[in-house]
């Protein structure tokens, strides 16, 4: 069987990470509450929106212990969306100098995914 493909099908998008660089982690509870965020779009919009029911509501069943330096970022912090609060919580990481580490991607290299 021989398939063709139809280059106008074919679009570049940036799936795979060439290098990353390491950024101070604040705590895991941070990274987990982003976790929750990327995976549910529910979760995702009430942290967004009103972050203080987020964390007193918690992700199925789990909830996260932040601290207060932690807590006060996050309910003064207004994202537009999950990309911003990701960007803003890099900064705010490198900003408190946490010890534990996180991996971010620096540059994506492109390739062509084919689009149907």
């Amino acid at each position: 069987m021989i398939l063709e493909v139809n280059p106008m099908l074919l679009i570049e998008a940036p799936t795979q990470i060439s290098e990353h660089l390491d950024y101070p982690s604040s705590n895991d509870e941070l990274n987990k509450l982003l976790c929750a965020a990327v995976v549910s779009k529910s979760f995702r919009n009430m942290l967004l929106t009103n972050p203080e029911i987020a964390l007193a509501t918690g992700y199925q069943g789990e909830t996260f212990k932040l601290s207060d330096e932690d807590r006060s970022w996050l309910f003064t912090t207004r994202p537009a969306n999950l990309v911003d609060l990701a960007a803003n919580m890099v900064t705010y990481q490198q900003n408190t100098r946490q010890e534990n580490r996180m991996k971010l991607p620096v540059e994506p290299v492109p390739h062509l995914v084919r689009v149907n």
